[in-house]
């Protein structure tokens, strides 16, 4: 049995069939950027946002830089080339770029010990006088560092930026018990809906949800190159949605309740399967939107051997991500006397995602089960060996 990492909506002939049916009639209509299509997006997303305002983009990374210009962080937004944004080691390049391209500087943040997330003394660790926002990623849908940065921030006066383009469609309790969705505790909330999200198109498309709707009045005015009425009020960039995207987006959207319970119910079966396997398992907390799910091992030969093992059962594995930020080169000139980050390194090193959407059926649900099950027995069965072998 072949099982692919992703497989998309559209491989449905059903689903498929719908979205040609909507994406002709968008053709029909000749209007293919900012129209109707995006306007109406933008609300929906507000009504899943709390009724908080947004702006359709054309990329998450994209939105995350509009959402720091937006908000003056860094020197292209009107603050200094002194700000420094604070954001986790161990997550995806896009949100170091945005920071750069904002005129900001990246301090990098090492993940928990036992949590790809950081926790909150590590950002408090890693402030300083030049610190003006932090830039939090829910990452592989885990929105549950929010309620302690969102306080923080608020204390202490600092933007909070949200990367919910792997948590669209999580929640987390507040500290009265209710819960809150992912994208409404900051400042300012980046979306992508790149095909692998929780939320995707056919293509890149992204969306930035604000607190303030005069900052998403001005991140509207930035993404169509600062023109209104006739005249260039600041200088912006090309950011529009494309009008087939934002009908796409409208289907899935349609889908997005049962897609989400899809990758939860999914999720479940992997935590109970291999609860006593040993490699650690990703928290399964509660409101977590399952965008991936990423085991760590032992090492990084483990790691390498769970996924050849699955990949002669036909089951296709990802590393998220090979190396942190603070060790990737394009970076460098912005980690000068830079510390280690010991935690973020041993993720990188030792993580393997397996396949989770929706499309996913049973039967290559209890493939990947079973295959995960045996390669836990090879792996033990190994390491015993060699254990009994240095012993000798």
């Amino acid at each position: 049995m072949k099982v692919p990492f992703f497989r998309p909506a559209a491989a449905s002939e059903a689903t498929a069939a719908r979205l040609t049916l909507a994406c002709g009639a968008v053709l029909r209509s000749g209007v293919y950027v900012s129209g109707p299509q995006a306007a109406r997006l933008e609300e929906r997303l507000s009504a899943l946002l709390d009724g908080r305002p947004v702006v359709a983009v054309n990329s998450g990374s994209d939105a995350l830089l509009l959402a720091l210009r937006t908000l003056g962080v860094g020197h292209v937004g009107g603050g200094s080339p002194d700000d420094e944004v604070l954001l986790p080691s161990y997550t995806f390049a896009a949100c170091a770029e945005a920071v750069v391209s904002a005129g900001a500087r990246p301090v990098f943040v090492d993940s928990a010990s036992d949590d790809f997330l950081p926790p909150l003394a590590h950002y408090q660790a890693a402030r300083g006088p030049r610190t003006r926002a932090i830039l939090a990623v829910g990452l592989f849908g885990d929105a549950t560092g929010l309620p302690d940065l969102a306080a923080y921030c608020r204390a202490q006066q600092l933007w909070l930026v949200e990367d919910i383009a792997q948590c669209l469609g999580a929640q987390t309790a507040t500290a009265e018990g209710a819960t809150q969705w992912a994208g409404t505790w900051g400042d300012a909330a980046a979306m992508s809906f790149y095909p692998t999200k929780t939320l995707g198109a056919a293509g890149d498309a992204g969306a930035v949800a604000f607190k303030n709707a005069r900052h998403a009045n001005a991140a509207r005015l930035m993404r169509n190159h600062g023109y209104r009425s006739g005249k260039h009020h600041c200088l912006g960039q090309n950011s529009r949605m494309d009008e087939l995207q934002a009908c796409l987006l409208h289907l899935a959207l349609d889908d997005f309740p049962a897609a989400m319970a899809r990758r939860r119910s999914i999720a479940a079966r992997y935590l109970a399967a291999w609860r006593d396997g040993n490699m650690v398992l990703p928290h399964g907390r509660s409101g977590h939107a399952w965008n991936y799910f990423v085991l760590t091992l032992p090492g990084r030969d483990e790691r390498q051997a769970l996924a050849e093992h699955l990949a002669d059962r036909g089951i296709e594995t990802r590393i998220y991500y090979d190396e942190p930020l603070h060790r990737q080169p394009g970076l460098q000139p912005w980690q000068t006397g830079a510390a280690a980050l010991p935690n973020s390194e041993r993720f990188a090193e030792r993580s393997l995602a397996l396949p989770l959407y929706p499309m996913l059926t049973d039967s290559e649900v209890d493939h990947v089960i079973g295959a995960v099950q045996q390669a836990l027995g090879l792996l033990r069965w190994t390491a015993d060996v060699q254990v009994q072998a240095a012993s000798v």
